[in-house]
Parts: C-alpha cells; structure tokens; sequence
C-alpha cells in the first residue's frame, strides 16, 4: 500500500528510501501510539501521514540539492582548462585542511569556482564511490544529460540513476560546505 501510494503521488522519488524513513520513524512512535478508530481513525490513515510527510520532506531536500547544484552549474562548472593570461591559478587539493592555503583567488567569483572545483575533485578522488556512480553524477549533475539516456547507455533503471545522482549530489554538497568552513 505504501509502495504505491509513493509511486502515484510521488513518483518522482525513490521510494525504498522514503519506506524506510517512514517505518523507521513508525518505530520510533508505536511506543507512544494507541490505536482508537473511533478517536483517531484507522490506522492506515496514520501510516500515511507519515509516509506523506516523509515525502515532502525528501522533495524538499531534493530541491535544495538542485539548488546547490544550479549555484555550481551558474559558477561555471569545472575548467577543463587551464586558467587564461590574468586569472589567478586554482591549485586543486585533495584535503579539505589545505584548502584554505593552496586555492589562490582574486575575487569572489573566483573563490566560488575554486570551492566547487575542489569538491568535484574530491568527489571524483574519493574511492568510496563507485565508478559507475561518479559517472551519473558527472553526466546528470554536471553535463546536464537526461536521466534516461544515463540510464539506458549503462543498462541501469531510472531509479538507480537518481537514487545515485541523489546521494552523490548530497555528498558533493557537503564538501562544497566544508570548505566554505575552511577556505
């Protein structure tokens, strides 16, 4: 039931994800639930209130990642080359410690660009992430490919590639807001 209350009013999100946030904080509450048809209704009715708010509260954060990523993609993206006559060189760093040090900027635009340049460079060091996963993230998030086309081109569903463009991009902002801390 809960399965596909998700895919007709939320089929935009990966549903195994939401389920298990909505069973987890279900859990949480049963404890301190009691169950009264006559008071509260039927159970269901309180199983989807969770799960709906549950929902909203990933579309939310889908949104904010979309967010973090427009604000990379309107910075200009990653230079894929190096910095022309009068720019000030960007030296790419693997820890985030040094990244204060080693990002040489002039101006505030250019401090952007370093900060996104060196969380995609971590992003894409980091060995954690699989392969497969670095390149959705690359051809959905930075090259703006269709997910289905990512999809069909490495025989994966729909899902794996936003569930995997999701959980990337949420990494990626957390990078991008620890060197905001840092540099």
């Amino acid at each position: 039931m809960c399965r596909h209350y998700l895919r007709r009013h939320f089929p935009s999100l990966e549903a195994d994800d939401i389920l298990q946030e909505t069973f987890a904080a279900l859990a949480k509450a049963l404890p301190n639930y009691h169950y009264d048809p006559q008071e509260k209704g039927h159970f269901r009715n309180y199983l989807v209130g969770i799960l709906r708010n549950k929902a909203l509260m990933a579309l939310r954060k889908q949104k904010r990642d979309e967010e973090v990523l427009a604000e990379y993609v309107t910075a200009g993206g990653p230079r894929l080359s190096r910095p022309t006559t009068g720019e000030t060189p960007v030296v790419p760093v693997v820890g985030a410690a040094e990244a204060g040090a080693a990002a040489l900027v002039a101006t505030e635009g250019d401090w952007r660009q370093a900060v996104f340049e060196i969380a995609l460079q971590q992003l894409m060091a980091d060995p954690s992430i699989h392969d497969r996963t670095k390149q959705i993230f690359v051809r959905t998030a930075i090259k703006q490919e269709k997910p289905d086309a990512v999809a069909t081109a490495l025989g994966v569903s729909r899902n794996v590639v936003d569930q995997q463009k999701r959980r990337t991009l949420a990494k990626f902002k957390v990078l991008v807001a620890a060197l905001k801390g840092v540099v």
